[in-house]
């Protein structure tokens, strides 16, 4: 592990001050998403960060990526952006093999031409959920969805165009924009039942986790590269991770009163058009050798959060 990163008390990254001097050029698409948005914000002030709109950088127009990257000056790209919606991919698969697949393996080739480091950001939803155990990097991706299909292809194009670049998995993130606890804690206070599937199974994980993470990873030599697993530590189902929101919500005085979460089954919702897989805990044992010590815990995490947010979220109430 470089020497210029330690391991903190709660398990994060410390980042010092020769890290901090290292001024990178970092571009990174899909700022107006959760993890996105959340990069932006930890790396602003240290480095260089470029955030181009759709107009300056349009992923459904691959043709097109050479030429607008080519007015952009960066040494790191972050590439967030993609069409997430599962539902939304079944419905217009043909966009979303352009924006998830496409686009991100023009931009796999720009980085390798320029040459400069590349992040893409992957997901889960490349397994198919059959397996009920934690799943490395090495389990066969299967997915079982046309979103989970495409972002898959965008992996194995990523690494073949650029072999030095890092793919990260992530799983149900948190900790900006309108996140599950968000939405879980805004019914729990207007006194509306919380359910939560109680069938599906991952991996809850800290969107400012991740930033930490990803920052000790680029900048140790050699470069991390290849497929990792990026996510806290532990497993969930939605209710439980629900549960665990309204539990620690309670004790900081955010909820005035315990909630009890009920539970439904994947299989009820059957608004669903796309395929859900149900076991997608990843395992983070790489990651943890890589960063040289274990991952904290996804209820760590989210109670540290919580606990930062209680009071703005206690003035939104206040003012509703």
């Amino acid at each position: 592990m470089d020497a210029r990163f330690s391991i903190a008390s709660n398990g994060g990254v410390d980042i010092t001050s020769a890290s901090m001097a290292s001024g990178r050029k970092i571009l990174i698409t899909g700022t107006t998403g959760r993890l996105g948005s959340a990069l932006r914000r930890h790396y602003q002030g240290r480095h260089q960060v470029l955030a181009p709109a759709r107009a300056e950088l349009n992923l459904s127009r691959p043709d097109e990526i050479p030429a607008q990257l080519g007015r952009l000056d960066f040494d790191l790209l972050i590439h967030c952006a993609a069409m997430g919606s599962p539902d939304q991919c079944e419905r217009e698969p043909a966009l979303a093999a352009t924006v998830n697949h496409a686009a991100s393996t023009a931009l796999a080739r720009e980085c390798a031409a320029r040459p400069a480091q590349m992040i893409q950001i992957s997901t889960d939803y490349v397994f198919s959920g059959e397996a009920d155990r934690p799943l490395d990097e090495d389990d066969e991706a299967m997915p079982i969805c046309h979103y989970g299909h495409t972002k898959r292809a965008a992996e194995l194009a990523v690494l073949s165009a650029c072999p030095g670049a890092l793919v990260a998995r992530v799983s149900w993130l948190f900790g900006a924009g309108n996140s599950f606890p968000d939405q879980v804690l805004r019914d729990a206070a207007a006194g509306k039942p919380i359910c939560g599937i109680e069938d599906k199974w991952s991996v809850p994980t800290s969107v400012h986790d991740i930033a930490l993470w990803l920052e000790a990873l680029w900048d140790q030599q050699p470069p991390a590269q290849g497929v990792l697993h990026l996510c806290n530590s532990g497993r969930a189902s939605w209710r439980t991770y629900a549960q665990e929101v309204c539990d620690r919500a309670h004790e900081l005085g955010i909820l005035p009163a315990p909630v009890s979460v009920q539970g439904s089954r994947l299989a009820d919702f059957q608004g669903f058009l796309a395929r859900r897989p149900q076991h997608t805990v990843l395992s983070n044992q790489r990651l943890a050798q890589l960063l040289g010590a274990p991952v904290r815990s996804w209820q760590e995490a989210l109670a540290e959060w919580l606990a930062v947010s209680s009071a703005s979220f206690l003035q939104r109430q206040g003012s509703l």
